[in-house]
């Protein structure tokens, strides 16, 4: 089956797509021995031969993983200065294949996929498919029905963006399950920010259908592709 070069070499893992995308600009690539600058140019597993910067890379075996993020760590997979998420996966994961889709603020707790997938990746992350999260979310004051009403019907944030409907499910005066489909930055604390609340313990339980359940925070487990709906 054909495929075209930038997709192939994401299938090998050799670096980001954008990355990629550049490289090939470059003249970094070949295919069958001729310098190669169209990315879109239709090559083939095991019969053509591709070589990124004089290398000829091999596919990599796709990985999936679900981490119970804990608070503390932000969403890269490095940094000079902070302690990142990467940290958590364990030594036996080769950290430098995978990579969180989507993102968890530092003090945000809970459910985190990452994959070598590069796909999947930007499918389970594209505003397109209205992939639904569900946070935990406990609260400094007391929510009112009202309160409820305008988070499922919409909240304008303090930059202007109206959020998309929500769906809200009522734990306790202080604390609520609300489920949205989109990944503005702070957007959960921002939409409890305009109906005059504040978010005070944040943990995200579901990503599309995948779940925390029988998992303890720190905990990364490898999954399959087919456990993963899309």
């Amino acid at each position: 089956m054909k495929l075209r070069l930038e997709k192939y070499l994401v299938e090998c893992g050799v670096c980001s797509r954008r990355k990629i995308k550049k490289a090939i600009a470059e003249g970094r690539v070949t295919v069958n021995g001729a310098i190669e600058v169209n990315d879109a140019t239709e090559v083939e597993w095991n019969i053509d031969i591709i070589t990124f910067d004089g290398l000829i890379p091999e596919k990599k075996e796709l990985k999936y993983y679900i981490m119970y993020k804990t608070s503390g760590y932000i969403t890269a997979m490095w940094d000079d200065n902070k302690k990142t998420v990467a940290e958590l996966l364990p030594d036996y994961i080769n950290k430098n294949s995978v990579a969180p889709v989507g993102r968890l603020d530092k003090d945000t707790e809970g459910l985190l996929l990452f994959t070598s997938d590069g796909d999947l990746s930007h499918a389970m992350a594209h505003p397109d498919r209205n992939m639904e999260k569900t946070y935990y979310v406990e609260l400094d004051k007391d929510i009112s029905k009202d309160d409820i009403i305008s988070l499922e019907s919409g909240v304008k944030l303090d930059t202007d963006y109206t959020s998309l409907p929500s769906k809200v499910e009522y734990i306790s005066s202080k604390s609520i399950y609300l489920t949205i489909t989109e990944g503005k930055y702070h957007q959960v604390k921002k939409m409890l920010k305009a109906v005059k609340n504040k978010v005070v313990y944040l943990k995200r339980v579901t990503f599309g259908n995948l779940t925390l359940e029988g998992m303890l925070p720190g905990e990364v487990k490898e999954i399959s592709r087919e456990d993963i709906e899309i």
